[in-house]
């Protein structure tokens, strides 16, 4: 009988100890879902994945790990695992234009949208957005969605988010000729149809003026994921064509439609801008100017700044500051990436002997996460041949 009860309490511990371990997931219909989140006072999470994502893996093994993320998830949300392209993953797709994976959804508890968020996030920012979502003072009402996942979409807009192999999209013509007929162009359909295609220039235009309307009734993520992606096809022109008067243009455009988001929005503009120019000075003042607004938390993206300016610029003082900055970030994270950058920038800064301390640092921390450290192994024998 003690051996019985050991067992079942051995059992019970397991349980709870593998629960403390990941994220529980609730992956049942979405009316209870819904139903659930109303009793129990929480929010909803939606983990928007596809089988074929490879970003959905990084983050379930990497970030979904993470035991802060476990806990508060676990603390305030009821969180959902939809695979979106099959059943109710459909229409949620349908509904709230998720067309990137992995992509996250959040609802309140009555199940109105809160806000939503695309692409693969270290732990570290995930846990500012979940946080953020707690903070009722920082949601994106969208008044203009329903709360029914059944919206009577026209056949062009289902067939374009059927089943990979199945997909089918209408022409422009088509596109135009259907909100051509439609008395309300701010309804939740008119909405989705011209945030998915290329609407021509009338219906750009109608979105442009109508930026403010848009965002009040459809929150601020997916009206700026249009401007992004408008606004996108410009600088493309004017980097192909090298046409300085364009990017202005287009910075104009920013401050008028990005509204807070405008300052974010110029600095990755000039960094692509000048980048595809080679104007590595102004692209270092741009660097500069993502350091001063956001610190330097954002580890990856200055990584690949600096090692930009390593290989292309041989202006002294832009690599000092490059080497500075690289400085702070490896003090933040000391990764096989960061490390080796910076040992690369010692050493064309002149600096051999830290160069060469930071480079074998590199190989060995490579060594041990499974990189391949040959780069960095023949930057450390060219030094120590001098």
């Amino acid at each position: 009988m003690k051996r019985t009860l050991l067992l079942i309490l051995v059992t019970i511990l397991a349980a709870v100890r593998l629960h403390a371990d990941e994220v529980v997931y609730y992956n049942k219909p979405w009316k209870e879902v819904l139903a659930k989140a109303k009793a129990e006072h929480k929010y909803i999470f939606i983990d928007c994945y596809t089988d074929w994502c490879s970003w959905c893996k990084v983050m379930d093994k990497e970030t979904m790990t993470n035991t802060e993320v476990i806990k508060l998830l676990g603390d305030s949300f009821i969180a959902v695992k939809m695979e979106m392209e099959h059943g109710e993953g459909i229409a949620m797709s349908m509904k709230y234009h998720i067309t990137g994976f992995p992509s996250f959804l959040f609802f309140n508890s009555d199940g109105e949208y809160v806000y939503h968020t695309t692409g693969y996030q270290k732990s570290s920012d995930f846990l500012g957005d979940l946080k953020g979502v707690l903070d009722k003072t920082k949601h994106t009402p969208a008044p203009g969605f329903s709360k029914s996942l059944n919206v009577d979409y026209p056949d062009f807009y289902r067939n374009s988010f059927a089943e990979k192999d199945k997909r089918t999209f209408p022409t422009q013509e088509e596109v135009i000729a259907f909100l051509d007929k439609q008395k309300d162009l701010f309804s939740e359909v008119s909405w989705a149809v011209i945030d998915r295609y290329d609407v021509g220039d009338k219906y750009t235009r109608h979105f442009l003026e109508n930026v403010p309307k848009y965002r009040q009734l459809f929150g601020k993520t997916t009206v700026h994921d249009n401007l992004n992606t408008l606004l996108g096809s410009v600088l493309a022109t004017a980097t192909k064509n090298k046409d300085e008067r364009a990017f202005d243009n287009l910075l104009a455009m920013l401050d008028k439609y990005m509204a807070e988001d405008a300052p974010d929005a110029r600095i990755f503009c000039s960094l692509s801008f000048y980048k595809a120019i080679k104007d590595w000075n102004r692209y270092g003042m741009a660097c500069n100017e993502f350091v001063l607004r956001n610190g330097f938390g954002k580890t990856t993206e200055i990584n690949s700044f600096c090692w930009d300016i390593y290989e292309n610029s041989d202006d002294k003082k832009l690599l000092a500051s490059a080497c500075k900055w690289m400085a702070e970030v490896v003090s933040l994270e000391g990764s096989y990436p960061n490390l080796d950058t910076y040992a690369s920038l010692l050493y064309k800064t002149g600096q051999i002997s830290d160069a060469k301390t930071m480079a074998a640092k590199a190989v060995a921390t490579g060594k041990a996460a499974g990189s391949d450290v040959k780069a960095t192994e023949e930057l450390l024998r060219k030094m120590e041949s001098k």
